[in-house]
């Protein structure tokens, strides 16, 4: 294993541990929120301001977050039926270009991410009071951590295409 797949493999773990840590915290409070929420509307007929806030702005964040999972495990929707259908020594090529796409839209949707998220930060939520930035920087930061699987992969699968190539060869 060469240094710059190290540097890539250690890079993706430690995101994915981060951003696993991070979603299990996030889960685990918005349920807490959410069961509080419920319990207090039903049997006191009081209702917290805040509770649904939190809650939607947490779930955003954990769906962008989760997408950059769901990425590095090849969780994202795919067309099989079209896949199945190509021969297989374009499957590989197929799968770079599709790759690559990925990786153009995403460093799009990052920089527009932060973007909108400077551009709202004098907005305020309407219950909790702060700036709706934070909310916003669920897309670029999710955006980041898919960057960072999807280079973790490209590489991952460039190393075995010329591993592949360089057994083939001799």
């Amino acid at each position: 294993m060469g240094p710059m797949e190290q540097i890539l493999t250690k890079v993706s773990q430690t995101s994915e541990k981060i951003v696993q840590y991070t979603l299990v915290g996030m889960v685990g409070v918005m349920t807490v929120i959410i069961i509080i929420q419920v319990f207090l509307r039903y049997l006191f007929l009081y209702s917290l301001s805040w509770s649904e806030e939190v809650a939607r702005y947490l779930m955003i964040w954990v769906s962008f977050l989760g997408a950059s999972l769901a990425l590095k495990y090849g969780f994202h929707i795919g067309v099989e039926f079209i896949i199945n259908r190509i021969p297989k020594q374009m499957r590989e090529w197929v799968n770079l270009i599709a790759k690559m796409g990925i990786l153009i839209f995403l460093i799009y949707f990052t920089i527009g991410g932060f973007r909108v998220s400077w551009a709202v930060r004098d907005q305020d939520s309407p219950a909790l009071l702060f700036s709706m930035a934070y909310a916003y920087l669920a897309a670029p930061v999710g955006g980041l951590f898919m960057i960072i699987q999807l280079l973790s992969l490209l590489f991952e699968n460039w190393v075995k295409a010329r591993k592949k190539r360089w057994s083939s060869s001799s």
